[in-house]
């Protein structure tokens, strides 16, 4: 089966309604005819910064019905084993890496944090901060924001009946993040 490629913007919203209309959206995917090439995938194009682009792939290998991993498109986030999805780890390391190189333009960044994480449309616009790869290269800090959004959505989809996107907000704060 191909890999079907869905353009899809999340609706403005609390978080109850985003994630209910993000599930309706997985509800409409074609079911697969078995393993390996006979799985249906899909790629849901979901946001763009620049040159950026921001990714949602499902199935995930941990097969948990409503997951799916969060991918940066031309971005790689590991030294070992290049992977395109930024692990909680990645975030914090890229935050941390913004908090200290750009201390003046952090609290924008602290605060477009705490809007996403409160399922406000954060305007991203006005950061003018990086974080570094793992090779050195400096990315927009914006691109780990959005990361952050879909990585909320990812918690809320996957751990609703527990905490949700607290879960990811909670280590933030752990870093000193937000």
């Amino acid at each position: 089966m191909p890999i079907y490629s869905i353009d899809y913007k999340l609706p403005v919203g609390n978080r109850s309604q985003m994630r209910k209309a993000l599930i309706s959206c997985f509800l409409n995917e074609i079911p697969g005819t078995g393993r390996g090439n006979n799985a249906s995938r899909y790629q849901y194009n979901v946001e763009t910064y620049g040159n950026y682009g921001i990714y949602l792939r499902r199935p995930t290998q941990l097969n948990k019905g409503f997951d799916f991993t969060v991918n940066v498109e031309g971005m790689y986030f590991k030294k070992n084993k290049r992977y395109s999805n930024p692990s909680h780890q990645d975030i914090f390391d890229a935050l941390s890496y913004c908090l200290h190189t750009y201390p003046n333009e952090y609290n924008a960044v602290r605060e477009a944090i705490i809007d996403i994480y409160n399922c406000i449309d954060a305007n991203l616009s006005q950061i003018n901060a990086y974080f570094r790869d793992y090779e050195g290269t400096e990315h927009p800090i914006q691109v780990i924001l959005l990361a952050i959004k879909w990585l909320f959505m990812e918690q809320d989809c996957a751990y609703w009946n527990y905490s949700g996107r607290k879960m990811l907000f909670e280590g933030l704060k752990e870093y000193g993040l937000v």
